[in-house]
């Protein structure tokens, strides 16, 4: 069989496995909220299940942080030294006590390189109270998320699906977050 048969079997059958997805009838309905500094969020048709990940404390403790049903989370990879990252963090903090919900959760995860005392001093300097703060020094959990820069949020749903990727900074305690945040808590799906 020649390359050029071969290539446009593989193109019809792309087209074809195009054709017959479906994109979820919640995120549809999820889109109509993507506004301001949402604008640039992407959302998954067919979202990536994630049920544990096993990160490192502040403390040096590795704990495994389970996905649960019922529960949505709000993944936020940061770094100390990016200016971005770090001028979103008080909005992701107070989005916890705006969503002010047992279902929601934000962690954030400073990726590389970032001394423990850094850490401790932003948070204290900012009362940055509400954030389960974790480390990922090798990037280890980073590459399997696919994180490629900084900062990058991933919304994992009620299902342990991450359905949204953000690259770039947002203002999370924005109207437009918060709807969007109660929106996926409100979806069964």
């Amino acid at each position: 069989m020649k390359i050029s048969t071969i290539l446009i079997y593989a193109t019809l059958l792309l087209y074809a496995n195009g054709s017959f997805t479906h994109e979820r009838n919640d995120l549809k309905d999820l889109k109509r909220h993507l506004q301001g500094s949402l604008k640039n969020i992407i959302l998954k048709s067919n979202p990536i299940k994630i049920n544990e990940a096993k990160l490192t404390s502040i403390e040096k403790i590795t704990e495994t942080i389970s996905f649960q049903d019922g529960q949505v989370t709000l993944i936020n990879f940061w770094a100390t030294w990016c200016v971005p990252c770090r001028e979103e963090m008080p909005s992701l903090n107070n989005l916890v006590e705006s969503i002010a919900s047992d279902n929601f959760s934000v962690i954030v995860i400073a990726a590389g390189r970032n001394s423990n005392e850094t850490i401790k001093d932003f948070f204290l300097k900012y009362e940055l109270t509400n954030l389960k703060s974790f480390k990922d020094t090798k990037g280890n959990f980073a590459s399997k998320m696919n994180v490629l820069g900084l900062p990058t949020t991933l919304i994992v749903d009620q299902h342990s699906n991450v359905i949204a990727r953000l690259v770039g900074g947002a203002d999370w305690n924005s109207p437009d977050a918060i709807n969007f945040i109660n929106a996926i808590l409100k979806h069964p799906n």
